[in-house]
């Protein structure tokens, strides 16, 4: 049984959770937009509000959305993650949209052709790594926020987090007993405790 509940006319009843309004955007997305441009969003795509996978503090700044292949998925589908930091629910369309874009090839091709040509049928424009809903679309978009009501999330702040500094590592002699701290970096220089001249040092 799906988490969400839709009228004849996909009206959201009942919408407390995130996922519920993203998987119900998908279906008005598919109804509203990829369907009229021939195009069909794959019947089990999964997703969620979530960080992107790798990079630190400003790769989670600059990522506001990801979709991955399903060969990177236990189950083989494909799963879409929309950044906490992105609340305004346009933009969470937009984006949405984006990554059905990629879930419909795959991520077979990246941002290149394949996925240019779907990017425009759709009705997003601009650069393919950033694309933007043209006009047409965002009206589509208005339609969707009036069945759907807005995301129900309150956007995640970075601004105020510093980046985390390079990590010391504890090293001990097991000779002589002698700890310090010093970068990975150094670390691989290293092959002589300083006290004791010994080799036999370790991180712990």
């Amino acid at each position: 049984m799906l988490p969400y509940r839709l009228t004849g006319t996909r009206q959201m009843t009942e919408m407390t959770t995130r996922e519920q309004y993203l998987v119900s955007a998908i279906h008005e997305l598919a109804a509203s937009v990829f369907g009229p441009a021939d195009y069909e969003i794959p019947a089990d795509v999964k997703v969620t509000c979530g960080w992107p996978s790798k990079g630190g503090l400003a790769s989670r700044r600059k990522t506001v959305g990801q979709c991955f292949a399903r060969s990177c998925s236990d189950v083989g589908v494909n799963e879409i993650f929309i950044s906490p930091t992105q609340a305004d629910t346009s933009d969470v369309l937009d984006i949405l949209t984006h990554e059905l874009v990629h879930a419909i090839d795959d991520c077979e091709n990246g941002h290149r052709a394949p996925f240019r040509r779907i990017a425009i049928a759709v009705g997003l424009t601009g650069k393919m790594t950033a694309t933007v809903a043209g006009d047409a679309l965002r009206s589509k978009f208005v339609d969707i926020q009036k069945k759907l009501g807005n995301y129900p999330h309150a956007a995640i702040d970075l601004s105020g987090l510093k980046k985390q500094k390079s990590r010391q590592l504890k090293i001990e002699c097991l000779d002589c007993g002698a700890v310090w701290r010093m970068s990975r970096k150094w670390l691989a220089q290293v092959t002589a405790c300083p006290v004791c001249q010994s080799g036999n040092i370790k991180s712990v």
